[in-house]
């Protein structure tokens, strides 16, 4: 009676090694380019002004602006946003830097107190960021809805 043993053949584990060192090859340096990481942040973080603008200005029932520079997302509730929004969690301003790479087309917009925008808005952001992809906020002129793709 012959026995079973368990386990893998050579050809195998030669297959598995070769198919682990190519995913190794392709996605090794993604995780060690930080730049790209911070290139999302800064992008998600941008949204998160930008609805926030909006909720304030419903919750206070009054214009909040948005100033969108080359460099930085802001919110406030003076025109060009001199007196800058603060997160209600941890009191920090409600403005975001761009990270090195990242540039943005210059806007500035306002939400009334329902929550309309004064005109619709398409914040770009340009990146020279190698494997970093093509990002917009699109602010809808209507309803105020705050697209991030």
């Amino acid at each position: 009676m012959a026995m079973k043993t368990g386990g893998f053949t050579l050809v195998e584990l030669v297959v598995t090694i070769g198919i682990l060192a190519i995913v190794a090859a392709v996605a090794a340096p993604r995780f060690f380019q930080a730049s790209t990481f911070q290139s999302r942040g800064f992008y998600d973080k941008s949204a998160a002004v930008i609805r926030l603008a909006q909720k304030t200005a419903i919750a206070w029932r009054r214009p909040v602006f948005v100033c969108v520079t080359a460099a930085q997302v802001s919110a406030g509730t003076a025109s060009g946003c001199g007196v800058t929004l603060t997160y209600p969690v941890n009191g920090a301003a409600a403005a975001e830097n761009s990270p090195p790479g990242v540039t943005l087309n210059a806007v500035e917009f306002s939400f009334d107190g329902l929550g309309r925008p004064s005109a619709g808005a398409n914040i770009v952001f340009t990146s020279t960021i190698a494997g970093d992809p093509a990002r917009q906020i699109t602010v809808a002129a209507e309803t105020g809805y705050v697209l991030a793709n």
